[in-house]
């Protein structure tokens, strides 16, 4: 079922029936059966009536809700396990290092890949001696992620990687837009609040996915534990950025799907935004590539997404090894 995403600054999300009906002002925007809509993506000044919430908790609908340039803020969550005992068994894995250092081992060491991999496809497409010093810093990188004795030296070696690999990444755009390396907070140019919104929507969805298996999303193996981030949903994304979003993006500069007058610059902070026309254009095809099938049996990204957070239950109840996800070369 596809995703509902909210962009229309002003709108109302209210509730005739069994449908979901979104408002502006006089104007119906849209209607649809609460049944098709797998969440609610709410960007910005978008409201939701209590009828709407009252439905979308019956239904078993996550809402998450994004500021305007698309960071996630917060959930509305109806209840959706109750496995206390797999929470348990994930507090007690948390506890033993061990565990840790083998669950992030494996998520970083398989992100390093799929980010390889990716690479790999560039320099077949486009030959050149300017992808041998990236491709083996990060070959290297890998088997040193293997073999890390601790996570402080796990977080040096996966930051090394991927500072090679978006050294690189600045060749595989061919399309109009600039990059001039990752920036996060607040994103500096176009590529970077693509990257950037991507990598939300996709924790997002993997916040939501998580919690319906019964684990807390906000503890983590990899990342640190802290107030408000959702160590484990961050976990589980690395394995994904690069075979999902940096994909879809990389597709969309190339193919000049968008253009510098489709991004605006905040004066306050100087952070570069996608533009209410081009948020929902970028929005249509992150939905059209989520709903694709990534193959190894899959009929969509969800569907991958939600086998491997059922990999990382198993693991954690079981204390088994856990199996990343690796794209395909």
């Amino acid at each position: 079922m596809p995703m509902l995403y909210l962009t229309e600054q002003g709108a109302v999300l209210g509730r005739e029936g069994d449908r979901l009906v979104v408002r502006k002002g006089e104007e119906v925007l849209l209607s649809v059966p609460a049944f098709k809509v797998e969440g609610v993506w709410v960007f910005g000044g978008v409201q939701l009536t209590t009828p709407a919430i009252g439905l979308l908790l019956a239904q078993g609908i996550e809402v998450c809700f994004f500021t305007v340039e698309g960071r996630l803020k917060g959930r509305l969550t109806p209840i959706l396990s109750r496995n206390a005992l797999l929470r348990l068994r994930q507090f007690e894995r948390y506890t033993h290092e061990g565990f840790r250092r083998e669950i992030a081992a494996r998520i970083v060491a398989a992100k390093l890949e799929n980010a390889r991999r990716l690479l790999m496809r560039y320099a077949r497409a486009y030959p050149g001696p300017g992808w041998e010093r990236p491709l083996q810093a990060m070959e290297r990188r890998i088997a040193q992620a293997q073999e890390a004795p601790d996570l402080e030296t796990l977080r040096g070696i996966e930051g090394s990687g991927t500072a090679a690999y978006f050294e690189a990444f600045r060749e595989m755009i061919r399309g109009e837009l600039r990059f001039e390396g990752r920036h996060r907070r607040p994103p500096r140019d176009p590529v970077n609040a693509m990257l950037s919104l991507g990598y939300a929507l996709l924790t997002g969805e993997m916040i939501g996915k998580i919690a319906a298996c019964g684990l807390d999303p906000y503890l983590g193996f990899y990342h640190e534990v802290r107030h408000g981030r959702p160590a484990l949903a961050l976990d589980l994304v690395e394995e994904f950025r690069h075979a999902v979003v940096d994909r879809l993006v990389l597709s969309l500069v190339n193919r000049r799907a968008f253009r510098a007058e489709d991004f605006e610059e905040r004066e306050e902070d100087g952070a570069v935004l996608l533009r209410p026309e081009a948020l929902r254009r970028y929005l249509t095809a992150y939905e059209a590539f989520m709903r694709r099938s990534p193959g190894e049996g899959a009929s969509s990204w969800r569907e991958r997404l939600d086998e491997q957070v059922r990999r990382m239950a198993r693991a954690v109840w079981s204390g088994s090894l856990y199996t990343p996800f690796r794209m395909e070369a």
